[in-house]
Order: structure tokens, then C-alpha cells, then sequence
């Protein structure tokens, strides 16, 4: 009765499915063998350029990592800019928001590079990355953090170009439209919208404390935090 069952399960598979086609010919090997447990290495999820090229899935992987990295670094800004002496409630907010932000993104790149037949490596890295390793500075003033907060933004959306760049190569083994339009729908807008919003915040705050003369800035700095909690 079980190799009735295994040879029903073959013919169903088999029925419908071109000789050259590499699941197929796993599933016709391991029938014509009559094994009791079928080893289909290549009946994955797995097509197009992120098949065939490594490096787009490597990429898509760092870029998940990246995105988990500045995370973590955001929200040690947040809680750096919360404490009882810093007390810059408005610049937590922001960066509490960037955080959470680029935490909701890691988790929707791990999704889909699952989805694409991948699995997600937390150790990998982008070709693109320096080999030294960066230490992340928290202790920053209002200005200094919002400035490194807009240059990380534009760091995520040149790596997202970078990984587009790679899935829409004309070529027969690197074009990958699919990853193009996730990207597009997904990420690259929102970059657009976030680096706008950082750079407006940065060139604003410039103007407060160029307006104030030389004096006092805790003023400036003040009115700004409290605009920021209401505005973010």
C-alpha cells in the first residue's frame, strides 16, 4: 500500500513536467529507484538571476544585516538623547522611529528572501562594505546626529541602487525583475521620502543656531526638541 502511494505521488509528479527540467529530473530519478524517500535538492523556490547569481542573494542578505545594524545604532541614539541629562525627548522620538523603521525592514527582507528559496545568513556581509569596522559615536550633539542620521539614510538607499543595479543587468543569468520591483515598491521611495524629511530637519537646525548669535543655544535647542515631538 506505501509504494502504491509513492508511485501515485510520481506519476502526478511527473505527469505534466518537461524532461529538462531539473526538479523533474530529481523527482524521475528518485521514482525509477522506487525510493522510500524522495531527496529533491533542486524542487526549491530558487529561479531567475537569484539563482544564478550568487551575489544577488548575498546582497540581499547584507542588506537585511544592515538594516538590523542601523537599527541598533538608532536606537542608541534614542536612548542617548532620553536620558535625564540629555532630555531631548523630540530627538528620541526621531530616532526611536528611524529605528523601528529600519527593524520593520530587516524583518520584511528576511521574509522575502525566504520567499525567493533562500535562507538568511546574520553573518553576512556586502562586497560593498569596508573591512575595517566602523565604531558607532552616540555621544553627539543635536546637529552632529542629525547629520550622521541623513548620511545613513543615503547609505541604505545607494545600497538598495547597488542591489537593483545587480537584478536588472541584461543578461540571461543576472536579470531579476522581481527583486527590481520589490525594491522599487518596497524601499527605494520611502528612502526618497526619510532623506528628505532628515535633510530638512538638518538644514533647519543649522538655522536655529545660526540665528542665535553666539549665545545661549539651550533655547534654540529646546523650542526645536519640542517641535520635533510634535511633528514626528
Amino acid at each position: 500500500m506505501k509504494f502504491l502511494a509513492i508511485a501515485v505521488s510520481c506519476f502526478l509528479a511527473l505527469s505534466g513536467a518537461l524532461a529538462n527540467d531539473s526538479c523533474y529530473q530529481d523527482v524521475s530519478i528518485d521514482c525509477s529507484q522506487a525510493s522510500n524517500s524522495l531527496v529533491l535538492a533542486r524542487c526549491n523556490a530558487i529561479y531567475g538571476g537569484y539563482g544564478h547569481h550568487g551575489n544577488l542573494a548575498t546582497e540581499m542578505q547584507a542588506y537585511a544585516n544592515l538594516h538590523l545594524t542601523r537599527s541598533y545604532e538608532y536606537l542608541l541614539s534614542a536612548s542617548y538623547f532620553n536620558n535625564y541629562q540629555t532630555n531631548r525627548g523630540g530627538f528620541s522620538k526621531l530616532f526611536r522611529k528611524l529605528s523601528d523603521d529600519a527593524w520593520e525592514k530587516s524583518i520584511e527582507l528576511i521574509k522575502h528572501i525566504t520567499t525567493r528559496g533562500g535562507v538568511m545568513d546574520f553573518s553576512r556581509r556586502s562586497t560593498l562594505d569596508s573591512v575595517a569596522n566602523k565604531n558607532y559615536t552616540v555621544e553627539l550633539h543635536e546637529l552632529e546626529a542629525m547629520a550622521k542620521a541623513l548620511d545613513t539614510q543615503k547609505e541604505i538607499a545607494e545600497r538598495a541602487f547597488h542591489i537593483h543595479r545587480e537584478a536588472t543587468r541584461n543578461s540571461q543569468h543576472l536579470h531579476d525583475p522581481e527583486i527590481a520591483q520589490y525594491l522599487e515598491e518596497e524601499f527605494i521611495e520611502d528612502h526618497a521620502k526619510t532623506i528628505r524629511n532628515l535633510a530638512g530637519h538638518t538644514a533647519d537646525l543649522k538655522k536655529f543656531i545660526a540665528s542665535n548669535d553666539g549665545q545661549d543655544l539651550s533655547i534654540s535647542l529646546y523650542l526645536y526638541d519640542e517641535y520635533l515631538q510634535k511633528t514626528v
